[in-house]
């Protein structure tokens, strides 16, 4: 792709969108995604998943908050009611059904001497009361673990790894197919040390692994795969306020059983603005050489930017942009030419009402050097969720809300659009 082609997609000026609750212990969800970071399979960084202050997220990503809740364990149970009007992903023949979902939770939270260890184990039941593929039930697995270690005020460790199965694709992660596949195992493991050596300079070092597993053989065989990521940032502060950073990101995804896939090599450079203590701002600009599995090489630019704006105690708008070569589910594609925009908007309207939006799109660009076959090609993927909680007490909470997936490609066989439906109840204790 020639750099003259780079430009920024319109349609993702409108996107205010939003992860879903659901399961979610953390209402916060995730941290954003810094400047210079380098979106990948799961729609993080490429930190894979892990949002840090080096290069994604996660993301659906490892939550920040793990620790927010100040005991050594919370339980949670989530109850819903949910109509959902295309189970199947399809674009003809849609089936829809109303679905109950019951999904419990624990937390165990370890505060250690300069550091933290956090783990979580979430669990989902879903009930159909309409399947058209033999099966009325689904269930779901999600851990999380994060061990935290400051060495000194100037040194950090951060590990984190988020293993899973589930059977529904979800777009707002971006992770796995984007239309429904049978389940599907994945695990997101990242390491990050952030250092400040001298007062005005700084590095930051990251490496992530994300592996894809299928149960269906036949999609396992185009689908199953390991990407890795390492990311070196070098920070300089030449004002109070703004930190000059320059850095470099290599990323490679290989497939087992399907002979395509690439590796990529960025450098960037950009600026990171505290323009209040609320509110931050950076972004990147640089280029990519991407080297195809299949033979070939091609040429790209790279640019990503972020906000961070801190509304209140527990309100915050993230927003992040980033264009660079992503892996793609696409059996006949190396890999796509991405942008990418994501955001997570929560509001505290009350002290008892808080209402949220979260959400990924992107704009895909298959250009010829990444096709091992066929015309080049355009897709749009739009992941949104918004809801509103009411919380009750400090355990009780009704929650409502909405999501809708969105596939629009000029490859067939790929587009459909899913809305979903929801209200429920979450007991904490």
């Amino acid at each position: 792709m020639s750099w003259s082609a780079f430009r920024p997609v319109f349609s993702g000026l409108f996107l205010l969108v939003l992860l879903p609750a659901a399961f979610a212990l953390d209402v916060t969800q995730t941290n954003p995604l810094p400047a210079g970071a380098t979106p990948n399979a799961t729609g993080t960084a490429a930190t894979g998943g892990a949002v840090t202050t080096a290069a994604t997220a996660d993301t659906g990503g490892i939550g920040q908050t793990l620790s927010d809740m100040k005991r050594y364990f919370t339980i949670t149970a989530d109850v819903r009611e949910e109509y959902d009007d295309n189970i199947n992903t399809t674009a003809s023949n849609k089936v829809g059904s109303f679905e109950e979902i019951i999904s419990p939770s624990i937390l165990f939270s370890y505060p250690m001497d300069n550091g933290t260890f956090d783990a979580r184990y979430t669990f989902g039941l879903t009930y159909y009361n309409k399947s058209a593929q033999g099966s009325s039930y689904d269930q779901s697995h999600d851990v999380v673990l994060r061990y935290n270690h400051a060495f000194s005020d100037r040194f950090n460790l951060d590990l984190r790894d988020e293993a899973g199965y589930h059977t529904d694709p979800s777009l707002l992660t971006s992770l796995g197919t984007v239309n429904r596949a049978g389940g599907y195992y994945t695990n997101t493991a990242t390491a990050e040390f952030t250092a400040q050596w001298t007062p005005l300079f700084g590095t930051v070092s990251s490496y992530s692994n994300n592996l894809v597993y299928y149960e269906d053989q036949a999609v396992g065989n185009g689908q199953n795969s390991d990407e890795n990521t390492v990311s070196q940032d070098f920070r300089f502060a030449f004002w109070p306020s703004v930190t000059f950073s320059a850095g470099g990101i290599y990323d490679e995804i290989t497939y087992f059983n399907d002979p395509r896939g690439y590796s990529n090599y960025t450098a960037n450079a950009g600026l990171d603005w505290q323009a209040l203590p609320s509110l931050s701002l950076g972004f990147r600009v640089g280029g990519s050489y991407t080297m195809p599995d299949q033979g070939g090489s091609s040429e790209s630019p790279y640019a990503s930017a972020d906000v961070n704006w801190q509304l209140g105690e527990r309100s915050r708008l993230i927003f992040s942009y980033a264009h660079t070569i992503t892996p793609s589910d696409v059996l006949n594609s190396q890999g796509q030419q991405s942008d990418r925009f994501s955001t997570n908007f929560i509001y505290n309207i009350t002290e008892n009402i808080t209402v949220n939006l979260d959400g990924v799109y992107t704009y895909a660009d298959y250009t010829s050097d990444l096709l091992s076959s066929g015309p080049s090609f355009t897709e749009n993927v739009l992941g949104v969720d918004t809801g509103l909680t009411y919380h009750y007490n400090q355990y009780l909470d009704f929650e409502g809300g909405y999501t809708l997936s969105d596939v629009s490609s000029q490859e067939s066989g790929r587009n459909y659009t899913r809305n979903q439906v929801y209200v429920g109840v979450r007991g904490t204790y």
